[in-house]
């Protein structure tokens, strides 16, 4: 093609075809720049695709993530609407018979020394995209909820893990270590008779926890309406991208 290009060239500056020679080499220079523009046009789109596959990629890593994350807190949120149930229902007892009530007595005693209570915030896919050049490129619509669902909402729930964790070592150390209920394999009734004589003591460590697991249970129902809506939404952006 070159060749035939300078051929036709040489031909019209032989002929003495100067002004038909200029235009010729004018429009010449035009299809390579078009052809250069061309190729930078495919280059262009590839770079365009090649990113927007990468963030497609992250973004299904994140929601992934946050469907673990959700499925953790009702998990959780089960777990204590359970501990409501039990505690609630023995403090109510005792508040009517003065009595310790036997029915989850071992149950709330063992909650009472669960000192490992643990939530991870964390996530490997929410900080490589946040410290990404993508990050940047998302909709603030997008970046807002995402960074407020970790480090908010997660971080509100790993800090109340964490004090009921605490709490736990205290309950230990002060009611069930020397009262020698670290170990329930008493029957259910010789432990009412120890408990029974610190029985407002128990009580009261019990609404302590109470609390405590209201604060979280609060939490979990907060937080996953907020991941489903944000999990809708970084699907509706992925698919939106692809139209």
């Amino acid at each position: 093609m070159i060749k035939l290009f300078r051929n036709i060239r040489k031909n019209l500056l032989k002929e003495g075809k100067t002004s038909k020679y200029l235009k010729y080499a004018i429009g010449e220079i035009i299809l390579v720049v078009i052809g250069i523009l061309i190729a930078l046009s495919i280059n262009n789109w590839n770079e365009s695709r090649k990113e927007n596959l990468l963030e497609n990629q992250l973004i299904d890593i994140l929601i992934s993530d946050l469907q673990l994350k959700k499925e953790e807190c009702v998990s959780d949120l089960s777990y204590g609407k359970q501990i409501l149930q039990q505690s609630n229902r023995t403090i109510q007892y005792w508040e009517n018979n003065r009595d310790i009530d036997t029915t989850y007595l071992k149950s709330l005693l063992k909650i009472l020394s669960e000192d490992d209570w643990f939530f991870n915030e964390s996530s490997p896919a929410f900080g490589t995209l946040s410290n990404s050049d993508l990050w940047k490129k998302l909709p603030d619509s997008l970046i807002r909820p995402i960074s407020n669902i970790y480090r908010v909402n997660f971080g509100q729930i790993k800090t109340l893990f964490a004090k009921q964790t605490e709490y736990a070592t205290h309950c230990k150390i002060t009611f069930l270590a020397p009262n020698h209920l670290l170990t329930l394999h008493k029957s259910a009734t010789d432990i009412q008779q120890v408990v029974s004589e610190k029985d407002e003591e128990f009580i009261s460590l019990l609404e302590l926890l109470r609390s405590g697991v209201l604060g979280l249970t609060t939490n979990f129902e907060k937080t996953i309406p907020i991941i489903d809506k944000l999990v809708e939404n970084l699907e509706f952006y992925k698919t939106s991208k692809q139209k």
